[in-house]
Order: structure tokens, then sequence, then C-alpha cells
């Protein structure tokens, strides 16, 4: 399994991107670049996120998943919470647990939809 460092690396080769270019398309300084292609520092959340976006690649494929390079046009319309939600639940193995996770967020939602009805009478 290919490492985050080597991932950014052969995106960029396969994008033709420079670091100047990375910098510009995310925002993340040159510096912080320089320091995921050496391997000294991972991206957190926010940079994977960036990062992926710019490449025009997964996230999931970006930290090393044996995943499609591709990016799903749906992860494209998911904030930073419902990402972390989706990394959260892809870590839990147990069946029961995300049965469980799944009723417990059905509930929220609920609950949620009836506070906002409850607002607007």
């Amino acid at each position: 399994m290919k490492t985050c460092k080597e991932r950014i690396a052969e995106a960029m080769r396969i994008r033709g991107m420079k670091q100047s270019d990375l910098t510009k398309k995310t925002g993340i300084s040159k510096g912080a670049i320089s320091s995921y292609l050496s391997g000294r520092y991972e991206p957190k959340q926010d940079g994977i996120y960036a990062l992926a976006k710019a490449l025009d690649v997964s996230e999931s494929w970006l930290i090393g998943y044996d995943v499609p390079m591709e990016r799903d046009a749906v992860a494209d319309e998911l904030d930073e919470y419902e990402m972390e939600i989706i990394k959260i639940i892809s870590g839990i193995t147990d069946e029961a647990t995300k049965r469980r996770l799944l009723a417990y967020a059905r509930k929220l939602k609920d609950i949620d939809k009836a506070e906002h009805e409850a607002e607007e009478s």
C-alpha cells in the first residue's frame, strides 16, 4: 500500500502540477506541502480534503486506501462534519455496533427534524 506522501507525489505527476500550483489551489503553504511530500508530516483532515480536491482524486485514495483514484462527485458535496462521520463509521468493524450507530443517527435525524418543525410553527 502506498503512503500519503507517495500518493500526493503521484497525483501531482499525473496532473502535471508543481508544489507552487498546489499551494495556489489549496491555500496550503509551500513549506507544509514540502513536509507532506518528504513524509515529515501527514496532512490533517482539512488538508487531505483540500489536496484531494485540488488534485482531483479521492480522499480515501490519497491517504492510502485501496480504492479508485477518481474523485467521487458525492464527496464534493459533503462538509467537514459529514466527512468525519464517514471516517469514524468506516473504522468500525463490529456489525452490531454499526447497526446501533445507524439507529442512533436515525433518531438524531428525527429529533432534528422535529426541532426544525417546532421552530417553524
